[in-house]
């Protein structure tokens, strides 16, 4: 294809397996072509690295599919940080509980997976659909204009009640550089769909972010402000800036490029290192519904609250008050120079 096409397009939109990203945006950076590449952009950092070299010997751009960034409220909120609105940000904490059935799992051959074919995919709610959380989060962290916060240390846990190597659920806490740490409380086997929700305590302000409902921001002077995009806005905007980047031959209209989205894979890289391994949680504490169809799921029980109770306090499964039954406590993963997945971890 690469072949077939050269001199009739300008770019690549790569949205393939995890484990093909890495190799196919070689192949099309060689070739000479502009990469929109899906998230995550890889499951290890030094497959980042890989592609950020090759990427700096050519004139091309690769933006990746972390389209959250070019949302209007989400802009809205780094503005405002930037601006100094919001005063120093302390912590940022953000709850998804995102159910997924047996047709999910079985959609291809790595989802729920640790590795494909020697591989790492490392798929999950945190390193995959709910990465989102992790990058935004990243950004709005950063009080500088442009750049995403970078992850200093992580302590995670890790878990798997369904039938997947991988885990399905997650409480991860990101200690930044830049100061404010980050929690991230997540799962794919909650009795509901809990709404994708960012809490942001800061010096002057308080804030929350919805997906679907926007932004609204509380002001300790008493005045307030709010902003709404379409959930679909981000997506579009996300394709509109890397053609208007292609079209100009200016970088500023990638929101989320290759080199900012490696903050993301840093912190995914962390909290597998931190876990050290996905931890079982028993089935004594779960139950199967839906049992022999495409819908069949699994529910860990009480986990709705817990992973609202987490974000809200900003803590991880394991250190709520009760504990969830079935938590793992885990230490703090330094992430200084780091450069190579994985150190720590294993599948077994």
């Amino acid at each position: 294809m690469f072949e077939a096409m050269e001199g009739k397009c300008d770019a690549m939109y790569i949205a393939t397996s995890i484990d093909s990203h890495t190799p196919l945006t070689l192949a099309a950076l060689g070739r000479g072509y502009h990469v929109h590449l899906e998230k995550p952009p890889a499951a290890t950092i030094q497959e980042v690295d890989e592609m950020l070299q090759a990427l700096q010997s050519t004139d091309r751009f690769c933006i990746v599919g972390f389209h959250g960034v070019h949302a209007t409220d989400i802009r809205l909120l780094k503005q405002r940080i930037v601006e100094g609105r919001l005063g120093r940000i302390t912590s940022i904490s953000c709850c998804c509980g995102a159910p997924r059935s047996r047709a999910y799992y079985t959609r291809n051959e790595w989802a729920g997976t640790l590795q494909s074919g020697g591989k790492w995919v490392l798929d999950g709610p945190a390193t995959n659909a709910v990465s989102h959380q992790i990058n935004n989060m990243l950004l709005l962290a950063s009080p500088q204009a442009g750049t995403f916060a970078t992850p200093a240390a992580v302590r995670a846990e890790l878990y798997a009640a369904g039938p997947i190597e991988s885990h399905d659920t997650a409480a991860i806490e990101i200690q930044t550089a830049e100061g404010p740490i980050l929690y991230l409380l997540t799962s794919h086997c909650t009795d509901e769909q809990l709404d994708t929700t960012m809490d942001i305590e800061a010096e002057h302000a308080h804030a929350t972010w919805t997906v679907g409902a926007g932004c609204a921001i509380s002001y300790t002077d008493g005045s307030s402000e709010s902003c709404r995009s379409p959930e679909c806005r981000g997506r579009e905007q996300a394709v509109i800036d890397f053609v208007e980047a292609i079209r100009t031959g200016d970088a500023s209209f990638l929101r989320c490029d290759l080199a900012q989205a490696r903050a993301a894979v840093l912190g995914i890289d962390g909290a597998h290192e931190s876990s050290k391994r996905v931890h079982r949680i028993p089935g004594s504490h779960a139950r199967r519904v839906a049992k022999g169809t495409d819908k069949a799921r699994t529910i860990v029980n009480g986990l709705d609250e817990m992973l609202r109770q987490g974000a809200a306090d900003r803590k991880l499964l394991s250190d709520l008050e009760p504990a969830a039954p079935w938590a793992v406590p885990t230490n703090t993963f330094d992430m200084s120079n780091y450069t190579s997945f994985p150190q720590q971890f294993s599948c077994h």
